[in-house]
């Protein structure tokens, strides 16, 4: 890619390059991606940048401090889903502003970023705007469909299919650091095998990598965390261990900021 193009602009070519896109050509043997209204409805990347990413105006011009991203957003048409859909739908018609209410159940994932952003890098993720300007997104652009299963399954070559869609995005929102959700969003954003993942991750220390924003000529540093889901917790068996690899990537992007 070489062109540097607006958010809104990436925006639109991946709603457009989603609806389009053949079912043959957007599946794995157990996995059917597609389109998805709410989202189509909508103005951002994904239906997850409605919880950070959705209220930054100026985002061309200032770009972002953190870059979040994870596998896929999920099955939009499970009914267990309907009220985070009802939340989305608000937002999108400017009624509330947040995509988690106060004193709501909320699921283990969500939770758990919740703390790790609170621990590691002193901001509330359930405010609009916190102190760091935050950006989340999954890196697949599609949505699991009607008969496909909410999580699991998930593959790199599915994944790589958005990731023409995805270097568009990194370099419109230039983030200052990136962090991914689990091993393989990780090798598909640095582009690399990685070995031992958890066996790393037990010692409380994330993978690092970079990746090369094109139309900025400039590395991000990118940063291979554990997924913060049920799955992702029990592979490291140990919440410490966790906590200390994103304490580990908040005094980095300290000691960025410090000399930039």
């Amino acid at each position: 890619m070489d062109e540097l193009l607006k958010y809104q602009e990436v925006v639109e070519i991946a709603k457009k390059e989603i609806k389009f896109r053949k079912p043959e050509d957007y599946k794995n043997s157990k996995i059917q991606l597609g389109s998805c209204g709410l989202w189509q409805d909508g103005d951002q990347i994904n239906l997850w940048t409605y919880w950070q990413g959705y209220q930054l105006k100026d985002i061309d011009n200032k770009g972002v401090d953190i870059l979040l991203v994870g596998q896929d957003w999920g099955n939009p048409f499970k009914e267990e889903g309907q009220s985070i859909r009802e939340r989305i739908q608000a937002i999108q018609d400017n009624k509330i502003a947040k995509y988690i209410e106060e004193n709501e159940y909320i699921s283990p994932t969500d939770n758990n970023l919740i703390c790790l952003f609170k621990e590691a890098f002193h901001v509330n993720i359930n405010e609009l705007n916190p102190e760091k300007r935050l950006f989340f997104t999954n890196y697949s652009l599609g949505y699991r469909q009607e008969d496909t299963s909410e999580t699991g399954n998930m593959t790199k070559s599915l994944l790589r299919k958005d990731s023409d869609l995805f270097d568009m995005l990194v370099n419109a929102i230039n983030p200052t650091i990136i962090i991914c959700l689990g091993k393989i969003t990780y090798e598909v954003v640095v582009n690399k095998v990685v070995h031992d993942f958890v066996k790393q991750l037990q010692k409380g220390r994330p993978f690092e990598g970079i990746y090369y924003l094109s139309c900025r000529d400039r590395d991000v540093p990118v940063y291979g965390v554990a997924h913060c889901g049920a799955r992702g917790i029990s592979n490291i068996g140990n919440d410490k261990a966790i906590l200390d690899s994103w304490i580990y990537i908040a005094n980095k992007y300290e000691k960025m900021k410090k000399y930039h």
